[in-house]
């Protein structure tokens, strides 16, 4: 059979000629390489010899690197050493020459046995010690030290193999040892379930980490399984950094005492509690198997808590926080809610007016149902003028949603210097309406009156009050607002009325029975005029809130067939194209959701609801610029208003542009100071910005005012960063109690638990909250959020596979989002990929994200001491 020299990157070498080596077959095969046995042509000797994988040879750097320590380990001269003989550049591939050995690995001779006897143990320890005290004398570091890489002779003589690929390291040179114990190609050397906690979080580390290694194989060679390792390499990780394995001697009671104590003190968390060197370990060694007792070893060390991982969802979190309701809980009319236009000219200073809550004097159920929609349907009207007149207008919606009862509360929460206060009595046929303009800073009545009208014709109701509250603020109303005024998109009183109550039921959506109520109503407004298209677009809303309270997804198709029928008679203005654009955002088709907004607001340019949700829309796309653009809008229609800065706040915490994200949230303190969200949103920021416990004073400030779920996660997010894992834990507990269906609430909760050492009830959190994300992602399979927090969820219960199916899932959908390339490096750090989190981390730095944020991020501390990470943040 010929030979010939090993062809670039063939997928064997059996067969070839390397230098003076014939090889002659493949041995075995692994992470590093191939492993082959050769014979010396020279020497006429048996040797072995070790292909490194290409992932080692990618970086010149590297493989300078690697072949001057593969030289330096060459020197090792020791009998429980497998020799190094030579190194071989060819043909782009680099070839250790190493000692043939005959023998049996060391896991082989573990397989079949509860555990090794006294003298096995003994035999094997003490030889192992030998050779590691030699190599470590030297200032060589192996590694990568584990039962496969030890193997016993038929003299029973132990060897260890790979020390080719060890590291060498300065003896008290910590820094130096950072550097030249550099992972190749961005890979740590070694298998985590061995490894020492230093080295996975890369600090500088010494031979204290091999003794680490070394006292995981005695553990196992005395009968206790391997502690740490599980199906994934994040959750082995975490199992290294958290888990303390119990004394040996209480999993098999024959093991003595002292040699309990002597593994116990090699397998410390922190590696000064360990024997300081290899030889103060062989001596204790030596000492327990003459009977004595050790002499450095300390026993059983407790670990202390420690933090390591931070959440992955735990920012994103902070987000829903500051959008939540704006897009797809928000749209359930037929124009703006909440919104008012701005448009100042000549100087002139706007009007904040706010419709308080009206007064039903007679306390009938339908009759408060009815003058909850007209102060609804009257705030949609009165916003209109905004477009021509300085007037800004806060919704009732707004004023129930924080239970303002009086206008000075609201000039506290709105910054509203005007009033409107209706009062409804019914008598007979005859509704009566009263209505107040008050000035909120001296609480001057400015005008009342009274409108009388039957119960037959609510729209006089409606266009009186408008016209009065007009006259009193001394703007005359353009003939356009006149005609706009009268339009109600129905000309039949009973089809307006029952339209009106729904809207009223509708402002309470939070209860089912109250869209069940308003389903009912639409449906006999309907009934009395089929083509009244803003009723159709209303039972389309309230069809998507029973959806989004229920994810029963029938209510999806009831929907959208509603909100098309609206947009076909061509009568419902932005409101029809409004539900749609929710319903395409919602179920993620986001260039549909853009179309419909954008119609909306071709129809109703001072829409909020429209402008709102194309601003999502483009930021689902990933189109930045266009949505910062189209929040712009709503702050220059009004700048006075709490809304528009608050949207360009969220935005910018999105983009990781925390400066102007905090800039915005002043402007809401200042429009609001005492609102709960200024405060809240502004503990956000803080939370973004890793200013911790800056965060949580806004955030109990929030919470004392209006507690709700994601004020309490977000608390509960400063106490994880400040390691308060039990305090967290409780705080997301809250936080569950108010919404048990936001699977972020559980993830967060298995997050603290996980940390504060109860893993069962970790698990079942972080279960409940795949359970609950998936059927999310069922509706919407293009919601990054969702992808994220099912790619960290699955890392922290060990399942590496679906990990990285959803980050995969994530990063395509990302299209080159700050956020999410910072989290492809956190979720590659946590999987041991310590090269492609790098390279993410790169990536992310390079689109913007922050160098501070990094700098903090308890997820990456065990890439601080990589040269390459300080590089990236001198770049960055």
């Amino acid at each position: 059979m010929g030979t010939s020299k090993p062809s670039p990157r063939a997928s064997t070498l059996t067969g070839t000629v390397a230098g003076r080596f014939v090889i002659v077959k493949l041995l075995g095969a692994g992470g590093m390489g191939q492993v082959y046995e050769a014979q010396d042509t020279k020497l006429k000797r048996v040797v072995a010899i070790k292909r490194m994988a290409p992932k080692l040879q990618q970086d010149e750097r590297d493989r300078r690197r690697f072949l001057r320590e593969a030289e330096q380990a060459s020197a090792l001269n020791h009998p429980n050493i497998a020799a190094i003989y030579d190194v071989i550049e060819e043909q782009d591939e680099i070839l250790l020459v190493m000692e043939y050995v005959e023998g049996t690995p060391l896991r082989a001779v573990m397989q079949g046995k509860k555990s090794l006897s006294n003298d096995e143990f003994f035999n094997i320890s003490v030889q192992g010690l030998e050779g590691l005290n030699a190599a470590h004398e030297k200032g060589i570091l192996h590694g990568d030290i584990k039962p496969e890489n030890i193997m016993l002779t038929p003299e029973a003589r132990i060897k260890i193999l790979d020390f080719g690929v060890a590291r060498r390291f300065s003896m008290g040179r910590p820094d130096e040892a950072t550097l030249t114990m550099a992972t190749l190609s961005g890979a740590v050397n070694g298998t985590p379930a061995y490894m020492a906690p230093e080295v996975l979080m890369q600090k500088p580390y010494d031979g204290r980490a091999d003794l680490f290694s070394m006292g995981l194989v005695y553990y196992e060679m005395l009968g206790g399984p391997q502690p740490f390792e599980t199906d994934s390499i994040a959750g082995t990780m975490a199992s290294v950094l958290h888990t303390e394995p119990p004394p040996i001697e209480q999993l098999n009671p024959k093991v003595p005492a002292n040699v309990s104590s002597v593994v116990q003190t090699m397998l410390a968390e922190d590696p000064v509690q360990r024997c300081s060197t290899a030889r103060d370990v062989l001596v204790d060694l030596r000492r327990v198997q003459e009977g004595e007792k050790p002499v450095f070893a300390r026993g059983r060390v407790v670990r202390r808590a420690k933090f390591n991982w931070k959440m992955a969802s735990a920012l994103a979190a902070v987000a829903l926080l500051v959008s939540a309701g704006l897009l797809l809980r928000g749209v359930i009319g037929n124009g703006p809610r909440g919104a008012g236009s701005l448009s100042q000219s000549g100087g002139e200073r706007s009007a904040t007016l706010v419709v308080l809550p009206f007064e039903a004097v007679s306390g009938d159920a339908k009759l408060t149902a009815f003058g909850n929609g007209l102060v609804d349907t009257l705030t949609a009207k009165l916003m209109q003028f905004g477009g021509n007149h300085p007037l800004q207008v806060v919704s009732g919606a707004e004023v129930r949603q924080k239970n303002v009862t009086g206008l000075g509360q609201a000039r506290q929460e709105f910054g509203a210097d005007t009033g409107l206060h209706l009062e409804l009595q019914q008598s007979g046929d005859l509704v009566r309406v009263g209505y107040s303009l008050t000035d909120a800073k001296s609480g001057k009545v400015i005008k009342a009156a009274t409108v009388d009208a039957p119960v037959t014709d609510p729209f006089t109701i409606e266009d009186e009050v408008a016209k009065g509250v007009a006259a009193a603020l001394s703007f005359e109303l353009r003939t356009d607002e006149k005609r706009e005024l009268a339009f109600h998109g129905t000309s039949i009183p009973e089809a307006y009325n029952y339209y009106t109550q729904a809207r009223g039921y509708l402002e309470d959506a939070s209860k089912a029975a109250s869209v069940d109520s308003a389903i009912i109503l639409l449906g006999q407004a309907l009934k009395a005029d089929a083509n009244y298209g803003r009723a159709e677009a209303d039972l389309g809303s309230a069809y998507w809130q029973k959806y989004e309270s229920s994810k029963d997804k029938t209510f999806i198709a009831k929907s959208r067939q509603a909100c098309s029928k609206a947009v076909d008679l061509g009568n419902s203005g932005a409101a029809g194209h409004v539900c749609l654009g929710v319903i395409a955002s919602g179920t993620g088709n986001y260039e549909k959701a853009v179309d419909q907004f954008q119609r909306a607001a071709q129809l109703e340019p001072t829409n909020e609801d429209a402008l709102i949700g194309l601003g999502g829309a483009y930021e689902s796309l990933g189109k930045p610029q266009e949505a910062e653009n189209t929040y712009k809008k709503m702050v220059l229609r009004r700048p006075s208003y709490w809304r528009g800065y608050n949207l360009l706040g969220a935005f910018y915490l999105r983009q990781a542009q925390y400066d102007d994200a905090v800039k915005m949230f002043q402007k809401v303190i200042e429009c609001t100071p005492e609102s709960f969200r200024g405060h809240a949103n502004m503990g956000a920021a803080y939370l973004y910005e890793a200013k911790y416990a800056e965060a949580i004073k806004p955030l109990e400030q929030s919470l004392a005012t209006h507690p709700t779920a994601d004020t309490y996660s977000n608390l509960g997010t400063a106490y994880y960063f400040q390691h308060r894992f039990n305090d967290a834990a409780q705080t997301y507990q809250k936080a569950i109690q108010l919404d048990d269906k936001d699977y972020l609430n559980w993830g967060n909760l298995g997050e603290a638990l996980y940390l504060n050492g109860e893993r069962p009830k970790s698990v079942a959190a972080f279960q409940k909250g795949i359970a609950l994300a998936k059927e999310n992602l069922a509706i919407n399979p293009h919601d990054q959020q969702l992808l994220r927090s099912l790619a960290n969820y699955h890392v922290m219960i060990g399942n590496r596979a679906n990990a990285v199916k959803y980050l995969d899932q994530e990063l395509a959908e990302s299209r080159s989002d700050k956020q999410s390339l910072f989290d492809a490096a956190v979720v590659y750090n946590h999987l041991g990929d310590t090269g492609r989190a790098l390279e993410w981390l790169g990536k992310a730095l390079r689109a913007g994200f922050s160098r501070e944020l990094v700098l903090q991020q308890p997820d990456l501390d065990n890439l601080h001491g990589d040269p390459r990470f300080k590089e990236l943040l001198q770049r960055g």
